[in-house]
């Protein structure tokens, strides 16, 4: 994160470190519990260095895809976000937005959320952006997309 602005009476979120990502996980959809629980349900571990969704073909429509972002802040407050995935090379976005807000408290604090219907027209590498109200950098998390070649059988 590269945040170079500073706290100002007018808005209190202007900081360049009221708000740090810890870790961003993606999975295909998550739960949470009547007791707060949160059930994460399939989750894309880093082969070897970012997430990969593979397909049988193009063009696919991935129903869900979900992140979980953990951030870790040193203030109480309120503050917009603004989440959306584009194609890395062209900069196309893929679906829709993603908006809420996130309730900041010290400590750690958990965004999940949830796209669906995402369109891949074809393989490539795409990325998760998160804008929070009053961070001059986005907070990103990268993943590929790629086809899914089956192994040959093997001759006995």
């Amino acid at each position: 994160m590269k945040n170079h602005q500073t706290s100002t009476k007018d808005d209190p979120l202007a900081s360049s470190d009221f708000l740090r990502e810890k870790s961003t996980w993606m999975c295909d959809d998550f739960r949470i519990e009547i007791t707060s629980k949160l059930i994460l349900v399939g989750i894309y571990p880093p082969t070897p260095v970012v997430p990969v969704i593979f397909t049988p073909g193009f063009p696919v429509t991935v129903p869900s895809l979900c992140f979980v972002q953990l951030f870790e802040s040193d203030r109480d407050g309120i503050a917009s976000f603004t989440s959306r995935i584009q194609n890395l090379e062209s900069g196309r976005q893929i679906g829709g937005e993603v908006t809420g807000r996130l309730r900041l408290q010290k400590g750690q604090i958990i965004n999940l959320l949830r796209f669906g219907g995402l369109p891949f027209h074809q393989a490539g590498s795409f990325g998760l952006s998160t804008q929070v109200e009053g961070c001059s950098d986005p907070f990103t998390a990268n993943f590929d997309v790629k086809l899914f070649t089956p192994p040959s059988p093997s001759s006995s």
